[in-house]
């Protein structure tokens, strides 16, 4: 019986992962917040809910790298290299 309950266990946790809820309510709550129209009412308050969830999860997972992001949050950007220059040769003489 205990083999049993052992494989069921493992068949529900594969059929779970290869389903992936979470990653589904994820994307499911990103289109949402970057739709051409907003949700508005319970919609709204719903993918704020995911949102705040997933980084919580994140944060929960990933302290030093939260911390560190959190630090830097304002930082002015790096900057840019100079531009590329490019290398002409002279036109063939005879």
């Amino acid at each position: 019986m205990t083999a049993l309950a052992v494989l069921a266990a493992l068949a529900a946790g594969y059929g779970l992962g290869r389903y992936r809820p979470a990653q589904r309510t994820f994307d499911w709550a990103y289109r949402q917040r970057w739709a051409k129209h907003r949700p508005t009412g319970a919609r709204y308050w719903a993918m704020y809910a995911v949102n705040s969830a997933e980084n919580i999860g994140w944060l929960a997972l990933h302290p030093v790298r939260g911390w560190h992001a959190w630090r830097h949050r304002n930082d002015p950007p790096p900057p840019r290299s100079p531009a590329v220059r490019i290398r002409t040769t002279p036109p063939d003489t005879p």
